[in-house]
């Protein structure tokens, strides 16, 4: 077995020089011993023999503070390792110079923010006249489709002022519509909404689809109108309407 007398340390039988030293190795036997169970050489540091294990006595050595293997390891790192205490004390000097820095500047950040920063005014969002007198607009053809999808007679007058012309006459057109037709669907599109004294007028198209009893079909009615309204308690009411 291959063993530096320089190193004192044990290699394989693949190396030729120590792994440590560079020194050529030589099959030298100096130091070593039999082992008193299978006769095989054992050299000083180890604690088993490699062809029998039987455990060994080392001595210690008491000059050095870590005892080299006496076997080269292949993987270790015989590299020798800094102490802690060989720091330099310029390097905490520099960092206490950072950290003096580092508060510097945010300090002197913190001097050039301003005292106090201005109160924001909101502005308040008013609403339209004329957005106010579409959602009247709405709320009146949203009784109207539900009173449609209901079939619900008084809901649905309840939408026409008193005077409106051939008010009688208008609903038993609706109830004729309710009798013969389901009403499936009511959507309505209004535009043009403006004032006219005490008055409104707007464009509204219903698009209405109708299943037939007797044909046990669909049929999609579409009507546009010129409506106007009139102001009747806290509601506006139709008071009139033409086809357009």
């Amino acid at each position: 077995m291959p063993y530096c007398n320089h190193c004192q340390l044990v290699h394989g039988e693949e190396h030729r020089f120590c792994q440590r030293c560079g020194q050529i190795l030589k099959g030298s036997s100096a130091g070593a011993r039999a082992c008193a169970r299978c006769g095989s050489l054992t050299f000083p540091g180890q604690k088993f023999c490699t062809d029998c294990g039987l455990p060994l006595r080392v001595a210690r050595v008491a000059e050095e503070e870590e005892a080299p293997p006496v076997f080269y390891p292949r993987n270790a790192d015989l590299r020798p390792r800094r102490r802690s205490g060989s720091r330099r004390p310029w390097r905490a000097l520099f960092t206490l110079l950072g950290i003096v820095l580092l508060v510097g500047v945010v300090y002197y950040g913190w001097r050039l923010l301003p005292a106090s920063k201005a109160p924001v005014t909101r502005t308040p969002v008013t609403v339209a006249p004329q957005e106010d007198l579409r959602r009247e607009v709405e709320r009146m053809a949203e009784k109207i489709r539900s009173a449609h999808l209901n079939k619900d007679i008084n809901k649905w007058l309840s939408c026409y002022n008193s005077a409106y012309p051939n008010l009688g006459k208008l609903e038993s057109q609706i109830l004729e519509l309710w009798k013969n037709y389901d009403i499936k669907e009511v959507n309505y599109r209004i535009s043009n909404v403006q004032r006219q004294g005490d008055q409104l007028s707007a464009n509204i198209v219903w698009n209405i689809q109708l299943y037939d009893h007797r044909s046990h079909d669909f049929t999609l009615d579409r009507s546009g109108y010129k409506i106007i309204l009139e102001q009747s308690g806290n509601e506006w009411k139709i008071r009139d309407s033409k086809v357009d």
